[in-house]
């Protein structure tokens, strides 16, 4: 019980937190990062690159314009994010369909007690002729981040209800139980079903060679879950590609165990001070453990955000020099630190995750695509 209740408390504060750096976005607050390790990747032309950097604008960005288009009823700009998703990876807009199981704030009353909370993923696809007469289809699902909201509290709930639960019955591994309902609800959708129908009839034509992106940021982690359960509906494992940005743990060490061919294809795209990793200095590390969660799949991480680390400085300087010499101003001036901290973090993982978009249009130009 003290458990659930720490979880509850630390996930609601950093929730609550990251919705004032959503709702208030501002281009001065973007963190400078860089990873080489990416721009590895794409000064050596490798396909990685293409895949993450469309993945990073799809999930960062455009996700949460066609969401949020929905949510005012605006329908010009719902067709413009639809066209803008649709031209990033070179796909005509009809081929777009978007699943969208979320709750609603009347819905926590009305509905029965064993509604699960709901989900929202973009899925798309397209085909292409290869040499050789083979064709090649891909699809990309994304899963949208964290949207936090008192009258639309799904993505809070979701948060929260974070105690391990089997990826279902009879399942071996243990996940969180939260980000399973919003995987589970957008897997069990009639589009989600009829797209799974045709992985796999399409890969088990000798003549077809087919692709799964599935991809997230923050709470689009639900991804990795998601693609577990593609897996277990008969998707080989090889064709799939998750790669989730700026996500914590989602599932215990069995959940390794039990899907051994899919870890490998999992990619984590970190950012250091991101509050919501596993990282050593994230608040939330000591949740995750007690919980049993562990991050896996191959790591990218970026280098840390400066200005972080200035403060960081700044604020040892401020404790060192209280103690040697007591100011009747140091709670002011440890609070207004603390607070541009905290801005900073909410920056990072709000907004770092955009740069992998930024080097990869910068490498490629968006031309010579791999889709």
């Amino acid at each position: 019980m003290v458990k659930k209740r720490l979880f509850l408390y630390s996930t609601m504060v950093a929730t609550l937190v990251i919705a004032t750096g959503i709702r208030q976005p501002s281009s001065a607050n973007v963190p400078l990062i860089s990873s080489p390790e990416f721009e590895s990747l794409c000064r050596s032309g490798n396909r990685e690159c293409e895949m993450i950097g469309k993945a990073s604008h799809f999930t960062t960005q455009l996700i949460y314009e066609l969401f949020q288009a929905e949510n005012t009823g605006n329908q010009a700009a719902r067709q413009q994010a639809i066209a803008n998703i649709a031209a990033l990876y070179e796909t005509e807009p009809d081929a777009i369909k978007v699943v969208n199981t979320r709750l609603r704030l009347s819905d926590f009353f009305l509905v029965e007690k064993d509604q699960h909370l709901g989900g929202y993923a973009v899925f798309l696809s397209r085909g292409e002729l290869l040499p050789g007469g083979m064709e090649k289809v891909s699809f990309v699902i994304g899963f949208k981040g964290l949207y936090p909201s008192l009258e639309d509290p799904n993505d809070i709930a979701v948060a929260v209800s974070a105690l391990p639960e089997h990826l279902y019955p009879g399942a071996g591994a243990l996940i969180h139980q939260g980000f399973r309902d919003y995987s589970g609800s957008v897997f069990n959708h009639q589009i989600s079903q009829e797209m799974i129908k045709d992985i796999l009839d399409l890969q088990n034509n000798p003549k077809t060679d087919v692709e799964i992106v599935v991809t997230g940021h923050s709470l689009g982690g639900s991804s990795i879950l998601y693609a577990a359960m593609l897996v277990d509906a008969g998707v080989n494992p090889e064709n799939l590609k998750v790669i989730v940005f700026g996500s914590g743990p989602v599932a215990q060490a069995n959940f390794i165990s039990q899907y051994p061919d899919l870890i490998p294809n999992i990619i984590r795209i970190e950012t250091p001070g991101d509050m919501l990793l596993y990282d050593d200095d994230s608040p939330m590390k000591p949740i995750y453990r007690a919980l049993g969660y562990v991050p896996f799949g191959r790591l990218i991480k970026a280098t840390g955000s400066d200005r972080l680390n200035q403060l960081n400085q700044q604020f040892a300087i401020l404790q060192q020099q209280q103690q040697i010499s007591p100011s009747p101003d140091f709670d002011t001036k440890r609070l207004n630190l603390l607070l541009q901290i905290l801005q900073e973090r909410i920056a990072i993982h709000v907004y770092s995750y955009r740069y992998y978009y930024q080097i990869y249009r910068h490498h490629q130009g968006g031309g010579g695509s791999l889709w």
